[in-house]
């Protein structure tokens, strides 16, 4: 939100003031809805589309808490132009939730496993190279145009390595239970519905 916004927490908010989310069945609209639920937020989840709009909806008073996803927003927030009064991971139920996962055609993990284990291998491989070697920030930063010390801050302080680990995926339960709530499935995969569509290439294969 803006610096200088008389809210100071979320839980200042109250139900004549609007809270920011992309679009119905986002990440940030589950977030939001988290929000109010476990939370207690009573802001009007509001849809503003992506962070570049809610950013200017938010600065002209249009909205009064926007959200944004990093490296977005950063340098606004060094420079002292808004505050950060909440995040996911302080939702309990959001805390360690899968919510971002790779897919692929189900013929084609049938026909051609052995490239989608060469991708998970390599993509493995990406990863550790990311955290590992300076250049990777040097490279990230030149193509974001952003300072190196932002995308240090993003690393550091908004996506930890472990968080984007492709052999970890947990909490299904919560994400079916989120998903038949807002209609995207009729009713809980089955434990056979989740090893098929659910598969991940053990490391080292």
């Amino acid at each position: 939100m803006r610096a200088d916004s008389p809210l100071k927490e979320l839980k200042d908010a109250t139900d004549k003031n609007t809270i920011a989310y992309s679009t119905s069945g986002s990440t940030s609209n589950s977030i939001v809805l988290a929000f109010v639920k476990e939370i207690g937020a009573k802001a009007k989840p509001t849809a503003t589309g992506g962070p570049p709009a809610t950013y200017t909806m938010t600065m002209t008073g249009q909205i009064d808490i926007g959200w944004a996803v990093v490296p977005f927003g950063l340098a606004e927030l060094q420079a002292g132009k808004i505050r950060v009064v909440a995040r996911g991971p302080e939702v309990p139920t959001l805390r360690n939730q899968t919510i971002r996962v790779q897919v692929a055609n189900a013929n084609a993990l049938k026909e051609r496993k052995d490239v989608m284990v060469r991708f998970m291998r390599a993509y493995r491989e990406s990863i550790d190279w990311m955290y590992a070697n300076p250049l990777a920030v040097k490279y990230y930063a030149e193509t974001i145009k952003q300072p190196e010390e932002l995308v240090v801050m993003q690393r550091d302080q908004y996506n930890p390595k472990d968080a984007l680990s492709p052999d970890r995926l947990s909490d299904l339960d919560q994400v079916m239970a989120d998903a038949v709530e807002m209609k995207f499935l009729d009713a809980p995969l089955t434990k056979e519905q989740l090893a098929e569509f659910f598969q991940i290439p053990p490391p080292g294969t």
